[in-house]
């Protein structure tokens, strides 16, 4: 039986160091991907996600329980990135994603230029509007939870939100790709 995020914070708050592992073992990837929406940079995200569970660890005392373990987190995640990227101070390329597909090559093709058009509008959003579409649309956080992650009120994401779509909608058909919610 899985142990919830809480019972394992009460075990590494009482001295069992392994039992973090867990939450890194949970939380890696989805912290990861998160980064990589922010920074477009694997080896930097790399970086900033392991940053982030030092940091984690070495706060882990200051978590209230009240919230869930993964937004709190996740907004370490966002505060490194956005820090990494006011220290980086330059465009970031984009990296091509490939996506895993089982259709034949024309279509996995398109597919791909379909993501890439979309990757390269998302990035160039301006950073407010950027990370509360990659928190909605690729990290899944509900409207509340991207209001606690970046300190916000729940208004300003859904305008933010709001505000992003019109973005990418413009950007999109003019590539021919119009962005339909």
């Amino acid at each position: 039986m899985n142990a919830t995020d809480t019972q394992i914070i009460e075990k590494c708050l009482n001295g069992n160091r392994q039992a973090f592992g867990e939450l890194v073992e949970r939380y890696q990837k989805p912290l990861f991907n998160a980064a990589v929406k922010i920074v477009y940079d694997g080896d930097v995200a790399k970086d900033v996600t392991q940053t982030v569970f030092i940091k984690a660890y070495q706060k882990l005392d200051t978590y209230n329980p009240k919230y869930k373990f993964f937004s709190w987190i996740y907004r370490m995640v966002v505060n490194e990135s956005i820090n990494v990227l006011r220290q980086k101070k330059s465009n970031v390329d984009l990296e091509e994603c490939q996506m895993e597909s089982k259709d034949n090559p024309e279509t996995r093709m398109h597919n791909l230029q379909v993501e890439a058009k979309i990757e390269s509008a998302v990035a160039n959003l301006p950073l407010d509007y950027r990370m509360v579409t990659v928190f909605y649309y690729f990290a899944d956080l509900a409207y509340e939870e991207i209001s606690f992650v970046l300190n916000i009120p729940e208004k300003k994401v859904k305008s933010r939100l709001y505000s992003a779509r019109q973005i990418l909608s413009k950007t999109l058909s003019e590539k021919e790709l119009a962005y339909n919610d």
